[in-house]
């Protein structure tokens, strides 16, 4: 009796451990299992709508036409990172020179650009006030200036055109008086988008002459070489003077005074200006008679030079013409 309820007791552990086992099973299988099946196949169910999401996005974007990238150059053309005073200046000389008229003074001065309620983004934005004033001959070469200026491809604003006009004209002249043309106008820039500098255009500007004396000088040259460089103050004082020495040394005549004087001035000019060597230039577009004389000469006094070395009747030049340009 004793051994057969220790056998019930074997069993009935047996049976117990079964029915735990099976309980603890049932637990993971409900608590753990299931729920992790159920978050697997709403996992499934979303990738499987994300797939399908990113391939009909993928075909609206090969649908779309490609989008070049766009540099910010053309939009630095109107307002620029740099003020940029270069190429107003070189825009002010072809006007200049295109309207036949004299600048005689050009005035700059930068600051911010005030204004209330500003829009967002602009409120760095800064000004740069252009004065000029300019000498010309008629009312149409005033409107040729005007319409040169205006044709920079920067946004401007003119502020004031004000000139003066000749009185009526009651008698003959010889030469009719000139209109003085006073000009202002304000033009912008961003100096606070410096990343975007690179991209800005760029100022073709002459290269520097490297002169050591700045002022106008007359180089005397022996055997086509240059051996000094004499102001031209001395040389009128060399004529001067032999003017004045062969007045005191010849008869009180004026004949035979002149021809000494003549002597003497040839002598000393064909000091100066010997036979002089030249080189051809063959105009590019964009080129002036400006930017010619500052690229040989280094300033705008080789001008004349190059107009009376090619019989040019006015400033205006050609593209693809062949000038001499002395030297």
């Amino acid at each position: 009796m004793s051994n057969l309820t220790r056998k019930q007791k074997e069993i009935g552990l047996i049976v117990l451990s079964s029915l735990f086992c099976l309980i603890m099973i049932a637990y993971a299988y409900f608590t753990f299992y299931v729920p992790k099946k159920e978050s697997l196949s709403v996992a499934e169910t979303t990738l499987t709508t994300d797939r399908q999401t990113l391939f009909a996005l993928e075909q609206q974007l090969a649908d779309q036409p490609e989008i070049p990238i766009v540099s910010s150059l053309e939009l630095q053309k109107k307002v620029p990172i740099d003020p940029l005073t270069e190429l107003i200046i070189l825009q002010i000389e072809k006007a200049e020179v295109v309207s036949k008229s004299l600048v005689q003074s050009i005035g700059f001065s930068e600051g911010p650009f005030v204004i209330e309620a500003p829009p967002e983004g602009v409120e760095t934005l800064q000004q740069l006030l252009v004065n000029l004033s300019i000498e010309t001959s008629s009312y149409a070469t005033l409107e040729a200036f005007i319409d040169e200026i205006e044709k920079l491809d920067r946004i401007l604003i003119v502020d004031n055109i004000s000139f003066s006009s000749p009185g009526e004209v009651t008698t003959e002249v010889l030469e009719p008086a000139k209109l003085q043309l006073s000009l202002s106008f304000t033009a912008f820039y961003r100096p606070d988008l410096l990343e975007l500098l690179d991209e800005g255009p760029k100022v073709d500007t002459p290269a520097p002459a490297d002169k050591s004396n700045p002022l106008p000088s007359n180089e005397i040259i022996e055997d086509g070489e240059v051996v000094a460089i004499e102001p031209a103050s001395t040389i009128t004082e060399t004529v001067e003077a032999s003017i004045e020495a062969s007045s005191v040394t010849q008869a009180p005549t004026t004949k035979p005074v002149t021809k000494i004087a003549t002597a003497q001035s040839t002598k000393v000019v064909a000091k100066v200006q010997p036979k002089q060597k030249y080189k051809t230039y063959t105009v590019k577009p964009g080129d002036t008679l400006f930017s010619i004389s500052m690229q040989h000469y280094g300033t705008r006094l080789g001008e004349e030079k190059i107009k009376v070395a090619n019989d040019l009747p006015s400033n205006k030049v050609m593209v693809n013409e062949t000038l001499i340009i002395p030297y």
